[in-house]
């Protein structure tokens, strides 16, 4: 059998949820369960990423590639070309991006270099808020769980 990893998550949690939380009798028991079935279903929707949200990554991405050649070009410097496939998918497109933004820093940071101090601290500026912007994107996309829920019922009162 082949089961998809968000079905996987959904048999989890249902089993759990129909089949274990009836049977647990002790009120610790069931908040530990309460927080496992939360992060169970957290884990399902972070499994299948949003197209949208990756869309938004690759544009951070491709923005802070563009900057940086631009930024580059002016210091009379020519960055490692960029080879975009339009006709990719989101996921090769996004996988290209940030191949591009390695070979970028790779060259940046390439020791036979000879930029100055401050076009190599601005060019490495950009690259770094590329980069959080694509972070910024994926945090987004995680929710948080509350840990505690899990201890309340453990804790004396």
């Amino acid at each position: 059998m082949n089961f998809s990893l968000t079905a996987l998550f959904q048999g989890a949690r249902r089993a759990l949820a129909e089949d274990v939380l009836p049977a647990t009798t002790s009120d610790h028991a069931r908040t530990q369960l309460a927080g496992v079935l939360d992060i169970l279903g957290k884990l399902e929707g972070m499994v299948v990423w949003s197209p949208e949200a990756q869309q938004r990554q690759l544009d951070a991405l491709l923005r802070g590639c563009a900057a940086f050649a631009a930024h580059a070009a002016k210091a009379g410097e020519v960055t490692p070309a960029f080879a975009q496939g339009s006709n990719a998918g989101i996921d090769e497109q996004l996988r290209v991006a940030e191949a591009q933004v390695m070979r970028l820093t790779d060259w940046l940071f390439n020791p036979t270099r000879t930029l100055d101090a401050n076009a190599r601290r601005e060019l490495d500026a950009i690259l770094r808020e590329a980069m959080r912007e694509q972070l910024r994107v994926e945090r987004k996309m995680i929710p948080l769980t509350d840990f505690a829920s899990m201890t309340a019922a453990a804790e004396p009162r």
